[in-house]
C-alpha cells in the first residue's frame, strides 16, 4: 500500500499503528511527523475495519485544545467524503470532487478507496454507505476535548455524579473567582468575630504568617483535584508514608554514595554538610517527624552553611547531586507538622463549603469537571461497565499534554469488559480498545499538570498488558539542513532521565522534500558591546538585539528572499511567513516596538496586556462616570481620551469653573474654549446615559454607551484601529457573559473592572480573525504547538527564568500519592517531595520548550540574542553553548559546530549596523502585457510613498531660526565656552520654572544651589562653583530689575508650557524670509502643512491682557539687547500666535527678558 511519494523510513511503522487491532498500541511521533493524519486514518479504518467495523458514535477522539479538536473534526470530515462514491451525473462531468474532497485527495498520506478495498474487500458502495452514514452522525460522536467528554459523562449520570443535569462549566474561573471572594468575607467575619469557635488555633497560625498567606493557601486548596480528606490524613500521621519512606531512603543511599567516594579524614564545608544530610535522612527513616529534633546541633549548623563553589575533586554531577541533597536536607529543617495541621484544620471546612455551595449553584469549574467524571468512573462499577459496552474504541492525541486524572479516566473507560478495578494500577486494559498518539520530548505543560513520571507509567502499564509501541521519526515539516541542526543540539540536551526526561529521537527528513526560501538552514545572531563598553546590562542587549532583528528583516530578509511551494511556485518573503516565538510574551514589548518603528506590521496571538490597552482604561474611565459623577479622576480621564480631547490647560480652566460634573453643564456658559460647545454636548449625552443605564441589564447599558456615544468609532479611527475596536467589544462580551448574576449590578461591574485594572490580571486581548501575509506573527512556544512557518526566529536567547517558578502551595504527586502544603518559608513534609521533584521537571522541560520552540521551522530557523555582562540563570543561550563545540558569542567565529553538524554565527557589536550581505539580485519574472500598467502604477504609488515620508512635518522655532542668516557677534570677551553657556542657561530656566515671584528674594540662593546640585553633570562637577557664582550674579541683576518687579505684580497662567499648532495656515497669514521657508516647502507657490512645536518659558496676566515672556540668558552688552531681541522676531511671532490660539484671545503681548541685564524688550 503504497501512498507517500518515495519510500519513507517509517512507512511499516505507520501502516500498523493505523491497522493494528488487536492490541492496544501507543504511537510516539516526534515533531511534523504527520499525528493528525495518522489518527484520522486510523479513525476511518476503525470504521471500515472487517471484520467488526466501528460506528462513530462507538468511537472516542480525544485531544488536549479545541482547536486541535475541531481540526480532528473537520479532517476527518474530508476524508470521509473523499470516500464518497461519485454520482452517475459527477461522472458525465468528470474528477471534479464535492466540497472536501480536494484537500483530502493532494494528502499524500490519506487512505484512499483503493486502499480499503484491497486490505478489507469492500465493494466502493459499501465504502460510500459507511462513510455516508458516518458523515450524518458526526456530530454526535465524541471528537473534542477530555474536558467535554468529562461534562458528556456528568450529564449522562447526574444522580451519581451528584452534579445539576444542567449544570454549566466555568470556563475561564472568573465565577468561582467571584463565589470564593463572597465566601472568603462572610467566613472570615464568622470566623475572626466575637462568635468564633476556634480563636487559639487562629492566634498561633497569625502569629507564624500573613491572613494573605491563609487566603492564598485556601485558595489554592479549591481545585476538587486536591483530595482534602486524604491531605488531612497524611498531615496527622505520625509514620511516614511508604512512598516518602522509599523517596528519603533513596536520597540517604545516594549521600552515602557521594561521601564514600569524596570523603576524607580533615572534611571540607561539602563533605561536612552531606554527611548532616545523610544523617538527617537516615533519622527520618528511624524517628519519623521528630528527626529534626534530633538531630545534632553541630550538624544543624553545617546544614545552615552556604555551599559556596565546587571543591576540587568533584565532578560536575556529582557536585550538582550533592547540592540538591543538601537542599533537600535544608528544607527538610522548615517542615513545620503543626503549622500545616493547623492550617488544615481551619481551611478545610471552609473549602468544603466553598465547593459546595458553588455547585449548588449550578456550577462546576474546569478541575471539577475532571475530579467528578474520574470518581463517577472510580466507585460506580455499574456506570463504568455501561460506557466500556457504549464505547468500543478510544483514541487520545497529544497524550504528553494530558494530567494524570485525565489517564485514569481514559484507562478506566479502556478496561477489560467484566473487571471492575479499584484504582487505576490495577486496571486491566481490553486489547485493541486504546490508541494513544505523544511526544514525549514535546510535553511543555507541566505548569497544567502534564507528568512525564506519568506518561511513562501509563506507557508501562500499556506494554506490560500486551499492546505494543510504535516510533515515527519522519519529519514532513523541515528542511534537512534544520533537521541536521535540531538532532546535533537535543542528542546532547535530551538525555535519558527516568520520569524525568526522555531520550531524544532524531528526525528524518522527508524523501523527495520541495521547496524552500533561498537560503535555508539555521543561523545564530547576537549582540554583543563594543570594546569599550564596561558593562552590557540585559535590558540593553534586548533593546539593541530587538532593533538589529527588525532592521535585518526589513533590510534583507523581507521581500528580498524568495519561498518556492512543493509546486515549485516562487513568491517573495513576506512578513506572514515569519513567526517570532518567545518563552512568554512578556518578553515581547522591545521586540514589537522595533517592528512598529521599522514599519513592519505584526499580529499578536495571547498578548495578555489587555487591561493595560488605553482604549480600555478609557472605557472603564467612561462606566466608572456613568456610575459615579463624582469620580474626579475618571471624569477628568474621559475629557483626557479621544471622546473629550481636552488639554491640561483646558482641565484646569474647568476645574477653576467647578465644571468636572457633567451634570453642571451650564456652568460652560462663557467658557471660550473652542472644545466647549462639543464638551456641553458630550455632557448631554453622559447625563442621559446615567439616568437609563441603572435600569438597563449589563450588556443593554453598554450597548447604550456605544449607542449615544462614539467610543467605538473612535476606536477604529486610532492607531490600533481593528485590534482597539475587538477590545473593546471583548469587554461588552464580559458583560454579557457577567449579567446572569443576580447580584452584579452595573456598580458591581464597575467595581469588578477597577480591580482588573489595578491588579493587572494576564488576559489576552480580543483575537483577530486574520492571518494575513502583510504581518508577522508573534507568539508564545506553547501557542505555536502544533503550528509551523516557513521562517522561525527565536528571540531574547538571553533571556533566562529569573529565579526559577515556584512548587504550587498545595500539590499532589499522582505517581507516588504524595501531597504537599508550602506556607511561606514553612512547609508539610510531603511538600519536599513534590517540591524537588518540581524542580527537576522545571529543568528539564525548559529543554523541551526550546526544541518545540526550533522544531517549528519549515525552512529557516534564526536564534537571536545579546551577550550581556552578567548572565542570567536557565537561558536559550547557555544551552546552546553547553551543547556547542566552541566559539558561540565570538566575534570572529562565522560557523559553529555541534559534532557533525554546523551553523552560521553572526555577531555584532552594540554600535554597528546589522552588516549587509551582497546578494545578486533575484531573476525578474516575466510580466503579462495587462500587468505592466498595474506594477507602474504601484511603482508611482511606492514613490509618492516614499517622498511623503521624506518630507518634513515637524518644525520647531528653533529649525527656523538656524535657515536665518545672522550677523556675526563680537566677542564678549568670557572665558566660557559654548557648553558651559548652555549649561548656565538650562539651568537658569529650571531656577525659575518653580520660581514664586511673589517670594522673599533671599531664598533664591537655595534655589540656585539645590539646582547646581541636581542639575550639574558629573564630568562638569569641577567647574560647580563657577557655575554657581555665575548664576548668583546673573540673577543678581534680574531681582534688581523692573521687569522682575513687573512678574511680582503679575498672575502666573503657565510655566514650561508645550505646544503644537498648524504652521500651514500661519504662513499664508505672516511671511517669513525666502531663505527660512526655501528648505522646508514644496513646490514653488505650494503651502505645505506642518506641526510647529516648542515649549513657552512663562505667559502671565497683567492690567487685563496676556503676556509671553522668554528667557535669555545670552551675555551681551546694554546697548545690543534690542538688536539681539531681533534676531528672534520669528521666535516671538511662534510664540504669541500659539498663545493666542490655545487661549482664544486676540491681543497678545511679548517680552524678551535678558536676565543678565535685567533688560526687557517688547516685540
Amino acid at each position: 500500500m503504497k501512498r507517500q511519494e518515495g519510500n519513507i523510513p517509517d512507512e511499516e511503522a505507520r501502516r500498523l499503528a493505523e491497522t493494528t487491532f488487536d492490541r492496544n498500541v501507543v504511537v510516539v511521533a516526534g515533531a511534523g511527523t504527520g499525528k493528525t493524519t495518522l489518527l484520522v486514518n486510523r479513525l476511518v479504518h476503525l470504521l471500515m475495519r472487517e471484520p467488526n467495523p466501528a460506528e462513530i458514535t462507538r468511537i472516542v477522539a480525544l485531544t488536549f485544545t479545541n482547536k486541535a479538536a475541531t481540526e480532528m473534526k473537520v479532517r476527518l470530515r474530508e476524508r470521509l467524503k473523499a470516500l464518497l462514491v461519485m454520482e452517475p451525473l459527477d461522472r458525465a462531468r468528470g474528477p471534479e470532487p464535492v466540497e472536501g474532497q480536494e484537500r483530502a485527495t493532494t494528502d499524500p498520506g490519506a487512505v484512499r478507496v483503493e486502499d480499503l478495498r484491497e486490505r478489507y474487500g469492500l465493494s466502493s458502495d459499501e465504502i460510500d454507505r459507511r462513510a455516508k452514514s458516518a458523515l450524518g452522525d458526526l456530530e454526535k460522536a465524541q471528537i473534542g476535548t477530555l474536558h467535554s467528554f468529562a461534562a458528556h459523562l456528568l450529564r449522562l449520570y447526574p444522580l451519581e455524579s451528584g452534579v445539576d443535569p444542567v449544570f454549566e462549566t466555568d470556563d475561564d474561573g472568573l465565577r468561582f473567582e467571584e463565589h470564593f471572594a463572597a465566601q472568603w468575607e462572610l467566613w472570615l467575619d464568622s470566623e475572626l468575630g466575637p462568635n468564633g469557635s476556634d480563636h487559639t488555633r487562629w492566634r498561633r497560625l497569625l502569629n507564624e504568617v500573613g491572613l494573605e498567606q491563609i487566603r492564598e493557601a485556601a485558595y489554592a486548596l479549591r481545585s476538587e483535584l486536591i483530595p482534602i480528606e486524604e491531605l488531612n490524613r497524611q498531615a496527622g500521621a505520625d509514620t511516614l508514608a511508604p512512598a516518602l519512606r522509599d523517596w528519603f531512603a533513596t536520597k540517604r543511599d545516594r549521600a552515602g554514595a557521594l561521601l564514600a567516594a569524596h570523603d576524607r579524614p580533615k572534611r571540607r564545608k561539602i563533605e561536612s554538610m552531606l554527611a548532616a544530610a545523610r544523617e538527617l535522612f537516615d533519622l527520618l527513616l528511624v524517628r519519623g517527624h521528630d528527626a529534626v529534633d534530633a538531630l545534632d546541633g553541630a550538624q544543624r549548623k553545617d546544614l545552615d552553611r552556604d555551599l559556596g563553589d565546587r571543591p576540587v575533586g568533584w565532578s560536575e554531577e556529582d557536585f550538582a547531586e550533592a547540592g540538591s541533597l543538601i537542599r533537600i536536607a535544608k528544607q527538610v529543617l522548615e517542615v513545620d507538622r503543626d503549622l500545616t495541621r493547623d492550617l488544615l484544620g481551619l481551611l478545610s471546612p471552609f473549602v468544603r463549603r466553598v465547593r459546595a455551595t458553588f455547585l449548588e449553584q449550578g456550577w462546576i469549574s474546569f478541575d471539577g469537571l475532571l475530579a467528578r467524571a474520574r470518581t463517577l468512573l472510580r466507585d460506580h462499577p455499574g456506570v463504568r461497565e455501561r460506557l466500556k459496552h457504549d464505547y468500543h474504541a478510544m483514541l487520545v492525541d497529544e497524550f504528553q499534554d494530558t494530567d494524570p486524572v485525565q489517564y485514569e479516566i481514559i484507562l478506566y473507560v479502556a478496561e477489560r469488559a467484566g473487571k471492575c478495578a479499584a484504582t487505576w494500577r490495577e486496571v486491566e486494559l481490553d486489547p485493541g480498545k486504546l490508541f494513544i498518539v505523544g511526544d514525549p520530548k514535546q510535553s511543555i505543560y507541566a505548569f497544567r499538570r502534564a507528568d512525564i513520571e506519568a506518561f511513562e507509567q501509563v506507557v508501562r502499564k500499556v506494554r506490560e498488558s500486551g499492546g505494543v509501541v510504535y516510533e515515527l521519526a519522519t519529519n514532513f515539516r523541515s528542511h534537512g539542513r534544520v533537521l541536521e541542526v535540531v538532532n546535533s543540539i537535543f542528542d546532547r540536551l535530551l538525555r535519558r532521565q527516568e520520569n524525568v526526561q526522555p531520550p531524544n529521537v532524531p528526525l528524518i527528513v522527508r524523501p523527495n522534500r520541495r521547496g524552500g526560501v533561498t537560503r535555508p538552514g539555521v543561523e545564530l545572531r547576537l549582540v554583543t558591546a563594543g570594546d569599550d563598553e564596561e558593562e552590557f546590562e540585559s535590558a540593553a542587549a534586548t533593546r539593541i538585539e530587538a532593533d538589529q532583528l527588525a532592521r535585518w528583516l526589513k533590510e534583507d530578509v523581507l521581500g528580498r528572499e524568495t519561498l518556492t511551494d512543493a509546486s515549485g511556485r516562487t513568491t517573495p518573503l513576506m512578513p506572514g511567513h515569519v513567526a517570532l516565538l518567545f518563552r512568554k510574551l512578556t518578553q515581547a514589548q522591545d521586540y514589537l516596538e522595533a517592528l512598529r518603528r521599522h514599519d513592519i506590521h505584526y499580529v499578536t496571538d495571547g498578548e495578555k496586556h489587555f487591561y493595560r490597552r488605553q482604549e480600555v482604561v478609557d472605557l472603564i474611565n467612561l462606566l466608572r462616570v456613568v456610575e459615579n459623577p463624582h469620580d474626579k479622576i475618571a471624569v477628568v480621564g474621559v475629557l483626557r481620551s479621544p471622546l473629550g480631547a481636552l488639554a491640561d490647560r483646558e482641565l484646569v480652566e474647568l476645574q477653576e469653573r467647578d465644571a468636572l460634573d457633567y451634570r453642571q453643564a451650564p456652568r460652560l456658559a462663557g467658557w471660550g474654549s473652542p472644545r466647549a460647545e462639543a464638551i456641553r454636548r458630550l455632557y448631554g449625552r453622559l447625563a442621559e446615559v446615567a439616568r437609563a443605564a441603572p435600569g438597563c441589564p449589563l450588556p443593554e447599558a453598554m450597548d447604550l454607551l456605544f449607542t449615544r456615544l462614539p467610543v467605538l468609532e473612535l476606536a477604529a479611527a486610532s492607531l490600533h484601529g481593528e485590534q482597539a475596536l475587538a477590545n473593546l467589544l471583548k469587554v461588552r462580551q464580559m458583560a454579557a457573559d457577567l449579567a446572569d448574576r443576580p447580584h452584579l449590578t452595573l456598580t458591581g461591574f464597575v467595581e469588578l473592572m477597577i480591580a482588573r485594572l489595578a491588579e493587572q490580571p494576564e488576559e489576552a486581548e480580543s483575537a483577530l480573525a486574520e492571518e494575513s501575509l502583510e504581518a508577522v506573527r508573534v507568539l508564545t512556544i506553547h501557542k505555536a504547538k502544533g503550528m509551523e512557518f516557513p521562517v522561525v526566529i527565536l528571540p531574547a536567547f538571553h533571556h533566562g527564568t529569573g529565579k526559577g517558578g515556584e512548587a504550587p502551595l498545595v500539590a499532589h504527586d499522582w505517581s507516588t500519592g504524595v501531597l504537599g502544603v508550602t506556607l511561606g518559608n514553612r512547609c508539610s513534609l510531603g511538600a519536599v517531595l513534590v517540591g524537588e521533584k518540581f524542580l527537576a521537571r522545571e529543568e528539564a522541560e525548559r529543554r523541551r520548550l526550546f526544541y518545540v520552540g526550533m522544531t517549528r521551522a519549515k525552512e529557516r530557523l534564526i536564534l537571536s540574542g545579546g551577550l550581556p555582562s552578567r548572565p542570567s540563570r536557565g537561558t536559550f543561550l547557555s544551552l546552546l553553548q553547553e551543547v556547542a563545540d566552541g566559539g558561540v558569542g565570538e566575534p570572529d567565529r562565522e560557523t559553529i559546530r555541534i559534532g557533525e553538524a554546523s551553523f552560521e554565527q553572526t555577531v555584532v557589536t552594540a554600535k554597528d549596523r546589522v552588516p549587509r550581505r551582497k546578494k545578486s539580485a533575484p531573476a525578474a519574472l516575466a510580466l503579462a502585457a495587462d500587468e505592466t500598467a498595474l506594477v507602474r502604477r504601484w511603482e508611482q504609488r511606492d514613490r509618492a510613498w516614499l517622498a511623503a515620508r521624506a518630507t518634513l512635518r515637524e518644525l520647531t522655532p528653533t529649525v527656523l531660526m538656524k535657515q536665518e542668516p545672522h550677523p556675526a557677534r563680537p566677542s564678549t570677551g568670557s572665558a566660557e565656552g559654548p557648553g558651559q553657556a548652555r549649561l548656565i542657561g538650562t539651568l537658569a530656566h529650571r531656577v525659575l520654572e518653580h520660581w514664586d515671584y511673589a517670594d522673599d528674594t533671599a531664598r533664591l540662593a537655595e534655589r540656585i544651589a539645590a539646582v547646581c546640585h541636581s542639575g550639574i553633570p558629573p564630568e562638569r562637577a569641577r567647574a560647580a562653583a563657577e557655575v554657581e557664582a555665575e548664576l548668583r550674579e546673573l540673577f543678581a541683576s534680574f531681582l534688581a530689575s523692573e521687569p522682575y518687579e513687573r512678574l511680582r505684580r503679575a498672575t502666573i497662567v503657565g510655566r514650561e508650557v508645550p505646544f503644537a499648532i498648524s504652521w500651514g495656515e500661519f504662513h499664508s497669514q505672516h511671511s517669513a524670509p525666502p531663505s527660512t521657508l526655501s528648505r522646508i516647502e514644496g513646490s514653488k507657490g505650494s503651502t505645505q502643512h506642518y506641526i510647529m512645536e516648542g515649549v513657552i518659558d512663562l505667559v502671565y496676566r497683567l492690567g487685563g491682557q496676556v503676556w509671553v515672556a522668554d528667557y535669555k540668558t545670552d551675555r551681551v552688552r546694554d546697548e545690543e539687547v534690542g538688536s539681539r531681541a531681533a534676531e528672534y522676531h520669528l521666535q516671538a511671532k511662534i510664540y504669541k500666535e500659539a498663545v493666542s490660539r490655545c487661549l482664544g484671545v486676540d491681543k497678545v503681548g511679548f517680552q524678551f527678558l535678558f536676565l543678565r541685564n535685567g533688560k526687557a524688550v517688547e516685540v
